[in-house]
């Protein structure tokens, strides 16, 4: 296992489903639970990206790019389940559904 993998594991497995608990409990409320939500939606999203490597070729950098959309999807969905939104990560999460057009 290589360190961002290592790295990949920890967010989806530890990260994202702690600060889910955290917001569900209301220990975190408001637009601090927003942000963070944002913030490891985004941290997931970056981790999806790299866990191939560093891209080299456009064809890379389109892959790369569809998996840090499809890593803060997922991470969101999960904070959207516990009554978290934000209006960017709504849009981006509509993408390729065809629910925005």
């Amino acid at each position: 296992m290589t360190g961002i993998e290592a790295i990949a594991l920890v967010v989806t497995a530890l990260v994202v489903p702690y600060v889910v608990a955290l917001i569900r409990n209301k220990t975190v409320s408001g637009n601090a639970a927003r942000w963070l939500a944002i913030g490891t939606s985004l941290l997931a999203g970056v981790v999806a990206a790299l866990v191939g490597g560093v891209p080299a070729t456009p064809a890379a950098w389109v892959t790369c790019l569809m998996a840090a959309v499809g890593g803060m999807q997922v991470a969101y969905a999960a904070y959207k389940s516990v009554g978290v939104t934000c209006g960017w990560l709504d849009a981006l999460a509509e993408v390729g559904t065809g629910k925005g057009e």
